[in-house]
């Protein structure tokens, strides 16, 4: 299983990898670190998401995507409902 770990993360908001669609897991620690991205996401490869990770990404300024989730519990969908720009939910 592909996991998004921290340094993966940072390698793509340095643009020294450009996609992100391939994990299947994200660590909280990566979504904290995603949320400050300048831009939108693109995580449909993403098959869950923790409470945590979700309260992360809802920070995002950017598109959300999230088409790939398979498992999200009520406290996940409540903080990416105030995203806005989610898609694929």
């Amino acid at each position: 299983m592909n996991i998004l770990r921290k340094e993966i993360a940072q390698q793509f908001i340095d643009q020294e990898i450009d996609d992100l669609s391939s994990y299947q897991e994200i660590e909280p620690d990566a979504a904290e670190s995603l949320s400050r991205h300048q831009g939108g996401l693109d995580l449909r490869g993403l098959t869950e998401l923790s409470d945590a990770a979700a309260e992360s990404l809802s920070r995002l300024q950017g598109e959300l995507g999230l088409s790939g989730l398979t498992k999200l519990s009520d406290a996940a969908a409540e903080s990416l409902s105030r995203h806005g720009k989610a898609w694929g939910l």
